[in-house]
């Protein structure tokens, strides 16, 4: 699950970067990282680069669908049962799956987003993939 930065330039240079702007975001339960934001393909994600190479990548934008047709607003009931009993906790940071694809979709659910299992009308908050 490698992300090359020669690849996001290619890939900006590709089709136009509207913005980069640095903020730290929290990227798992106890690590909070300086991210960039980029639109590609007029979607919004947020990076993180770490010796040349990202580390991290997230949108919550609906427009993104992953390779296996889900994407952020994606209802609990509308996933497999698979899914549904295979969610990862992470303490303080979300539940999340990890699909076939390598992109992760995530829950937040109540007030440090792992307050409570999602429901069925829990919806995907955003998807990511990480080292």
């Amino acid at each position: 699950m490698k992300f090359n930065l020669i690849l996001i330039l290619l890939t900006l240079n590709s089709f136009g970067q509207s913005s980069i702007n640095g903020k730290i975001m929290l990227i798992s339960s106890g690590q909070m990282e300086r991210t960039f934001e980029v639109k590609i393909k007029n979607i919004i994600f947020d990076y993180v680069l770490k010796n040349r190479d990202t580390t991290y990548i997230q949108t919550t934008e609906t427009k993104f669908i992953t390779k296996e047709g889900y994407h952020v607003g994606n209802k609990f009931s509308e996933l497999p049962s698979l899914i549904k009993q295979s969610l990862t906790k992470e303490n303080g940071w979300g539940y999340f799956y990890t699909l076939p694809s390598g992109w992760s979709i995530a829950f937040c659910e109540g007030e440090d987003c792992t307050g409570k299992f999602p429901n069925e009308d829990s919806k995907i908050k955003w998807i990511f993939k990480r080292k």
